[in-house]
């Protein structure tokens, strides 16, 4: 398949895999986009939408993956569609805070993205991520699960927190662990962070779903 899809590397169930986990989540930014434009609320934790953004924008155009042309456009897909849900977060994402720190929220995820772009570029730089970035990105997986259960325990019943976006986002860091998994075997910091983190999803997915009498399916 040329230089679309990597098989001399990856074999044939490790890129279905990843791309099936790539598919779910960019079905979660478009699940969140959606509550956006609805609800004018950003249904993703501001804690980790600087972390998301820097990483995809390094990996989409510093660094680059080795499983071929067609998993890169997925990459470039999560950076655009994550630029909107960046947009949106200097608009509407004050609401995710206390009235009484709403000032400070513009500075502080600005600093943020800034911040996690010179973290993430040496990380990668100096050879402490693999060949796709999933050392990294299992890290801020692992944030992106704790505070996303954190902003959903705040406003348990806001609707611009898409129910079907938490299973999406579940669902593709699942899949694309599942084949980093398979493909390095001896990589137990990624196995140890799927492991963690799906609990603490399946956590939040329980709670959720006692909210839908309220929320509905969004």
């Amino acid at each position: 398949m040329g230089n679309w899809l990597n098989t001399a590397v990856y074999t044939t169930t490790e890129l279905i895999l990843f791309g099936v986990g790539a598919f779910f989540w960019l079905s979660c930014y478009l699940l969140v986009i959606r509550g956006i434009v609805r609800y004018k609320f950003v249904g993703i934790s501001a804690a980790v939408v600087g972390a998301n953004i820097a990483w995809e924008f390094l990996w989409a155009f510093v660094y680059r993956q080795d499983m071929g042309n067609l998993i890169q456009i997925g990459y470039y897909g999560w950076f655009f569609l994550d630029c909107f849900i960046v947009f949106s977060m200097f608009r509407y994402g004050d609401k995710q805070v206390l009235p009484e720190n709403r000032r400070y929220f513009k500075l502080f995820f600005a600093y943020s993205i800034v911040g996690w772009l010179v973290v993430l570029y040496f990380f990668i730089g100096d050879k402490f991520d693999n060949a796709i970035g999933a050392n990294s990105a299992y890290a801020i997986q692992l944030l992106i699960s704790a505070s996303c259960l954190a902003l959903m325990l705040r406003h348990p019943l806001e609707k611009g927190i898409s129910y079907l976006a938490a299973w999406c986002r579940m669902l593709g860091s699942l899949f694309c662990g599942i084949m980093c998994i398979l493909h390095w075997p001896g990589n137990h910091w990624i196995a140890s962070m799927v492991v963690i983190y799906i609990f603490i999803d399946i956590f939040y997915l329980v709670i959720a779903t006692r909210n839908l009498k309220v929320t509905g399916i969004t």
